[in-house]
């Protein structure tokens, strides 16, 4: 009986999906994190006029703060606001897959199997066939033996195969793309600072 054939059964394995399908997977996840990112931007950080052109979403800051007035030399209390754009006060959630662990483990066994199994008959009839004629004895007497004997043999190959896959998925923060670096500084220009009432 040939032996197994182990690296035929190995090289039949689809590793262009074993493998593949994982990083595709997480080439789709770092995409979904990207357009997340930047609907986050959109949706919380810029208005939504009906009509004209979008404009950051700026929240209003009052304090108190202690000058001395010009013309008295006293020192007053002024009012002041200050506006600074929202997205320059959340973090803007950036994240990507970093790392990406696959373990697969295959396990090939070769099962042998033997069977025999023989069967023997014996079949033995007789007749007979007899008369009585004036002191004589007539007959005759047929037999018959039949015998048979069958014998069988079996033999199989089984190869038994066991699959283990393990995906390990790492992920974590990274900084802004340049691009959304550059909107962040150029907001920092919105910053206004201004005494209330003026």
């Amino acid at each position: 009986m040939p032996n197994p054939d182990f690296t035929a059964e190995l090289a039949s394995i689809p590793y262009e999906h074993v493998i593949g399908e994982p990083l595709r997977a997480a080439v789709e996840a770092n995409a979904s994190a990207s357009q997340t990112a930047a609907e986050y931007i959109m949706e919380l950080g810029f208005t939504d006029p009906v009509v004209g052109d979008q404009e950051p979403v700026m929240v209003d800051f009052t304090y108190s703060k202690q000058v001395i007035d010009d013309v008295s030399g006293d020192e007053v209390s002024e009012e002041h606001v200050m506006s600074v754009p929202l997205l320059l006060l959340l973090h803007i959630p950036y994240f990507e897959v970093e790392n990406v662990t696959i373990d697969f483990n295959v396990k090939l066994n070769s099962v042998d199997s033997y069977a025999r199994s023989s069967q023997f008959e014996v079949d033995f009839s007789r007749e007979a066939e007899g008369g009585f004629d004036v002191g004589f004895v007539n007959g005759k007497t047929r037999s018959s033996v039949n015998i048979g004997y069958q014998s069988s043999t079996r033999r199989g190959k089984e190869i038994k195969r066991t699959y283990d896959q393990r995906v390990r998925v790492e992920a974590g923060s990274i900084e802004p793309p340049e691009g959304a670096s550059r909107v962040l500084t150029a907001l920092e220009t919105a910053i206004t600072d201004d005494v209330s009432g003026e």
